[in-house]
């Protein structure tokens, strides 16, 4: 083996070398901007800023719950690809109000590829701004403004492993319907999916999953389990709550699982304190972003004499500077919304970094959980999507590339 040296007088050279073919490039470089290549424009179609989709159909699944079918507005059989458990996040407006929600795809990656559709599942929720609004517009024809798909509530078998319990409440059996149904057909990982509802007409997918559970009887156990009885007579099923003891009894000896958790407030804290005894560590644990509502009462910390106090949010955006009304009881992000700025927003439990701003002056409650980074509040920056104000407030906020 030998070594050659250049000398300190040539090394000098090799290093000038490229700017000089830099400069060479800028000069020589054509006036109009050469096209984008076929992996820039693959990159694009695998990853848009954002979706224009029509409604194919509609399908009731419950009282309260619509399925839509989405396709490409434009009529391409193309639609981004997306891992089982994302979302999508639906812009909906209402006079000067604009307004996301994320909306997990309740379909397979597969009925994507082959169908050339994804499935969005909306329960109404009364009181509310984009469930009604959807199940009041939304019809066969309609167009909807989405995200591409988003999120990290999926099954990773290098991170999860082969074994799943998963644990849903309502509505939250969504994301499920897409995880279950790609689990099995690819590759071999065993679940068991308990699903919790009010009574037996919110069983969504009910259907779905008792066939997957005949067709793969080795792999998947399904358990349905009901508060109360329906409007059609007895449920003759299982009663009561997700406990401890029911999962082992479907699950028995998971001490190796990943558990995949989905469903209300209520719901998660009472799996919390049922599952403490077991001591799963947190890596061992997957909950699927659930947008911030107020909820002091499960907040460690926070001040009760501030919940019906108002505040002003100043709140600048770009160029703009734009002062809002803030009430202690909705997030910053609402706030933003309901005085019609367009501030960016995905998951709305500030997962996603989205909607990450600079909190210039006042004070805010962030709810612990998913989203919660330590030096997001040690240099100052919060998500509005999760923040609560306790006092007047000044926040420098992202601009919305999709304005």
């Amino acid at each position: 083996m030998s070594v050659t040296l250049r000398g300190p007088v040539r090394d000098v050279l090799a290093f000038v070398a490229p700017f000089r073919e830099r400069s060479r490039r800028f000069r020589d470089a054509p006036g109009e901007p050469k096209a984008p290549g076929h992996v820039t424009e693959l990159a694009k179609a695998l990853h848009p800023a954002g979706l224009q989709l029509r409604i194919l159909s509609v399908r009731d699944d419950s009282p309260t719950t619509r399925t839509y079918r989405l396709a490409q507005a434009d009529g391409s059989a193309c639609l981004p690809p997306f891992r089982a458990g994302q979302y999508l996040s639906v812009f909906v407006e209402a006079g000067e109000v604009r307004a996301s929600r994320p909306y997990s795809i309740s379909s397979t990656p597969d009925e994507a590829e082959g169908g050339g559709y994804y499935e969005l599942t909306v329960k109404n929720a009364p009181g509310g701004f984009c469930a009604p609004l959807i199940l009041g517009t939304w019809e066969p024809g309609t167009t909807v403004r989405c995200s591409a798909p988003a999120g990290v509530f999926y099954h990773e078998p290098l991170r999860d492993g082969e074994r799943l319990v998963c644990l849903a409440g309502g509505c939250g059996v969504t994301p499920f319907r897409s995880i279950v149904g790609d689990a099995l057909a690819h590759g071999r990982a065993s679940l068991a999916l308990i699903h919790g509802a009010t009574d037996p007409t919110e069983l969504l997918f009910s259907g779905y999953f008792s066939e997957l559970a005949v067709r793969y009887p080795e792999r998947f156990s399904y358990l349905p389990i009901v508060e109360r009885d329906g409007p059609a007579g007895v449920w003759g099923g299982e009663r009561g709550y997700i406990t401890a003891a029911l999962i082992e009894r479907l699950a028995p000896d998971a001490s190796d699982a990943a558990y995949f958790i989905s469903g209300p407030d209520a719901m998660r804290r009472f799996l919390a304190d049922e599952l403490a005894p077991w001591g799963l560590p947190s890596r061992r644990t997957r909950l699927e972003a659930a947008p911030a509502r107020f909820g002091p009462d499960a907040w460690p910390g926070y001040p009760r004499d501030a919940s019906s106090l108002a505040f002003t949010l100043e709140a600048r955006i770009g160029p703009e500077t734009v002062s809002v009304p803030a009430a202690a009881n909705e997030t910053l992000l609402v706030a933003m919304e309901r005085a019609g700025l367009r501030p960016p927003s995905l998951c709305r439990a500030g997962e996603c970094g989205w909607c990450r701003s600079r909190l210039v002056e006042g004070r805010c409650y962030s709810p612990p959980g998913p989203g919660a980074r330590a030096a997001d509040e040690r240099f100052g920056f919060v998500h509005p999507c999760k923040a609560f104000p306790l006092s007047n407030t000044i926040l420098e906020v992202p601009e919305n590339p999709d304005r």
